[in-house]
């Protein structure tokens, strides 16, 4: 008994103080720029029609499971997909806010795939805003 009490002990002691070293920081390696783009949208106006609004909103989301798996601007994309839904969802709220759910639902699912890198809940989003955007009554 004692001697796998002593032999655990020093196992946890090597394991413990093995992991202690020094660390060198070689500085004649230098990174390359990257070739980063920036894209800069313009401000949403709060009397951007709906139609365009959502419009965009699905131009945005039609892609954005690829651009996941690419890891490609999604940063960029979620952002921009926020600033769209921000003026979308108060338009759906003051005419019905029970019209709100489904379109929320999606915008839901996609920052569940963005955040999680799950391309599939992207993609599903992108359905139910299809399916939102066709039961949506028009006018």
């Amino acid at each position: 008994m004692t001697v796998r009490l002593a032999t655990a002990g020093a196992v946890a002691a090597v394991l413990t103080l093995g992991a202690c070293g020094t660390t060198y920081i070689d500085t004649s390696k230098t990174i390359p720029p990257s070739d980063v783009t920036t894209t800069t949208f313009h401000p949403v106006a709060q009397d951007t029609p709906l139609p365009t609004l959502l419009g965009d909103i699905k131009t945005l989301m039609l892609h954005l499971d690829e651009q996941i798996i690419d890891d490609d601007n999604v940063p960029q994309t979620m952002t921009r997909l926020d600033e769209l839904w921000t003026v979308a969802e108060q338009e759906i709220r003051d005419r019905n806010p029970d019209d709100v759910f489904p379109f929320q639902q999606a915008i839901d699912l996609a920052h569940s795939g963005a955040e999680r890198k799950r391309p599939a809940d992207a993609s599903k989003g992108y359905k139910v805003l299809i399916a939102a955007i066709a039961a949506y009554p028009a006018g």
